[in-house]
């Protein structure tokens, strides 16, 4: 038994159970789960996690008072718009101007971060329910 590979498939997609040694001489036991809901959790909340970036940078980059104009700030704002426009106005943003740039505080980007990462955590307890009840 490899210790470094902690499962394995048998022929009908299911994950195998495997001890791997822990660092204190124990051994670690892994439930048996579906492959099907591995690999959908990890696309699940690997995309949540691009998603929640573009989010944070977008956040970051206006309360900071990034250059619009610039070529990385302007593809983060586009594209992070798409995920961002169902929440714009909930809360107004909050602007200072200072000297030379203009800083925003867009609540607008939390309530997203928010809300999409209990959307991927509902979906992905929804799953998990399904392996549950299929047993």
């Amino acid at each position: 038994m490899n210790p470094i590979k902690e499962q394995e498939n048998d022929s009908r997609g299911k994950v195998i159970p495997m001890h791997r040694p822990h660092s204190d001489g124990t051994s670690v036991f892994h439930e048996d789960r579906p492959l099907w809901f591995v690999r959908s959790r990890n696309v699940i909340y690997y995309l949540l996690g691009v998603i929640e970036v573009l989010l944070g940078l977008r956040f970051l980059f206006m309360l900071l008072g990034a250059n619009p104009r610039s070529g990385f700030v302007s593809f983060v704002y586009m594209v992070s718009g798409i995920f961002i426009s169902p929440f714009t106005g909930i809360f107004s943003p909050m602007t200072t101007t200072g000297l030379v740039s203009r800083s925003v505080f867009d609540p607008a980007a939390i309530v997203a971060m928010l809300i999409y990462a209990l959307v991927a955590w509902g979906l992905v307890r929804l799953l998990w329910i399904k392996v549950a009840r299929d047993g």
